[in-house]
């Protein structure tokens, strides 16, 4: 059996060729990516015990909810459809930027998303937003239809549309995250009594 030596950085054991031809390095280490796999692995933890707390144990139900019953989206309290509406902004602005948020069945949700913006006080997010439907609609009304929608962004017809250009600064601004979504949808549930603080 070969004798496993600690990495001199990081104290991980390694083959002995390997602590040889690597100055006692094991090889994230030497390559400089040691910190990127420990982050990944942090961030791991985090997402498990994000996965057990009530906000996305409450998440999990509310979309359960909107696809699997018949009631669905109307099924939900007021509060509830404000929430959603948000928590699908966020979600698809981070994932892929506006357009992504307008050309999927989010887009379904621009209204609610837009008056739940302003009634957490995210006032700059909520102007992003508008900027954002004026660039793909200009001044037409969003449509509830998604193959609607569709037919009038720009975006989806043609990948070289200026409207890119467009975007990209409002993605980024809204990736900065001026209003603190993440706060104030957390606040906004409390508050409503949506799931239990914790």
């Amino acid at each position: 059996m070969i004798q496993r030596l600690p990495c001199v950085q990081c104290g991980d054991l390694i083959h002995p060729d390997t602590a040889s031809a690597n100055a006692g390095l094991c090889m994230p280490c030497k390559g400089g990516y040691r910190d990127r796999i420990e982050e990944g692995k942090r961030q791991r933890e985090r997402d498990r015990e994000y996965a057990k707390s009530a906000e996305s144990l409450y998440w999990q139900d509310l979309v359960r909810r909107v696809h699997k019953t018949s009631e669905g989206f109307n099924g939900l309290r007021a509060e509830e459809q404000t929430y959603f509406a948000v928590s699908c902004l966020i979600g698809e602005v981070y994932n892929g930027g506006f357009d992504q948020f307008f050309s999927n069945s989010s887009g379904a949700y621009y209204l609610l998303a837009l008056d739940g913006l302003r009634a957490l006080g995210a006032d700059t997010c909520a102007a992003l937003l508008l900027k954002a439907k004026e660039v793909l609609f200009v001044d037409r009304r969003v449509p509830i239809d998604r193959e609607e929608r569709l037919e009038l962004m720009p975006t989806f017809k043609d990948e070289s549309a200026t409207e890119w250009a467009q975007l990209e600064p409002l993605d980024k601004a809204f990736w900065a995250d001026p209003d603190k979504l993440g706060e104030r949808c957390q606040t906004y549930a409390h508050e409503n009594q949506l799931y239990a603080a914790g």
